[in-house]
């Protein structure tokens, strides 16, 4: 509780999901935690909810659009104003997608770089100053779909790809004084897992609605999930891989793309 307490983390997409669960742990260690998010009506429930469980720190929420450089500019003026400092920038927010390949339009690559991409390009260069002075942490999360292809979520993958790809940029040419974590983690637990993607997915078989178009993984509960960040920034590990074993595909593909590439449409289809 020590290294946290009153130190400043922002969390984008902090309203809901991963993101608030995120918020809970570092309130729970007594830090201040901003969260981000675009709908009021979500942001002021979660905070309040934050709030409710009397824990040693604070949580204050503002409402921000991080596709915008002005509404992001914005939060991070206000932030330093209202608390001098920020600590910790976590690049919560992302939206994933079902669709095939052939049938997918450039306007949907579009709009998940934006989201997936962009946003975190957008917020870090905008803290990465802030986070120089007090040495922070930048965290952004990715997904196991940022080392690897998987059928019906293309934009989604290759979105995931490019801020692997400006991660490793930031690791290599930011601020020596700042730490920087990869989040990659598999399919996580949420309460609408199983008919959020359906009506995206119709036709295009049983598995892909599924959490992670199918990917044969448990579910990681968000809790654990969020432990396992804040331990990783404090240990300053440069990326967090989950389930650790993945790692083994990835260093295959590496080896014999082709190899690899037949084992993941093989696990495909016995789904």
């Amino acid at each position: 509780m020590t290294y946290w307490k009153n130190k400043v983390v922002v969390i984008t997409g902090g309203s809901e999901g991963l993101g608030r669960e995120l918020g809970i742990e570092f309130v729970r260690l007594a830090a201040i935690v901003v969260i981000l998010a675009r709908d009021a009506g979500r942001l002021n429930l979660a905070v309040d909810q934050i709030t409710k469980l009397a824990m040693p720190g604070r949580v204050f929420g503002l409402v921000t659009d991080v596709t915008d450089d002005t509404s992001v500019q914005q939060a991070i003026d206000q932030i330093m104003a209202e608390h001098r400092q920020i600590d910790g920038w976590i690049n919560n927010v992302g939206k994933s997608t079902r669709v095939s390949l052939v049938n997918c339009r450039v306007e949907q690559y579009r709009e998940l770089m934006e989201i997936n991409f962009y946003s975190a390009v957008r917020c870090s260069l905008a803290v990465l100053p802030h986070l120089e002075k007090t040495a922070g942490h930048l965290i952004n999360i990715g997904s196991l779909a940022s080392k690897t292809g998987w059928p019906f979520v293309a934009p989604y993958a290759t979105s995931k790809h490019a801020l692997s790809a400006f991660h490793h940029q930031l690791r290599l040419e930011g601020p020596r004084r700042i730490h920087y974590l990869h989040v990659c983690p598999g399919p996580i637990q949420r309460s609408d897992s199983n008919v959020r993607y359906a009506d995206e997915a119709t036709g295009l078989g049983t598995t892909a609605a599924q959490p992670g178009a199918g990917v044969r993984l448990k579910g990681i509960a968000p809790q654990c999930l969020a432990a396992k960040i804040e331990r990783a920034c404090r240990q300053r590990k440069p990326d967090l891989v989950i389930p650790g074993y993945a790692r083994i595909l990835f260093m295959l593909a590496q080896i014999c793309p082709s190899w690899t590439d037949r084992l993941l449409m093989r696990t495909n289809k016995k789904r």
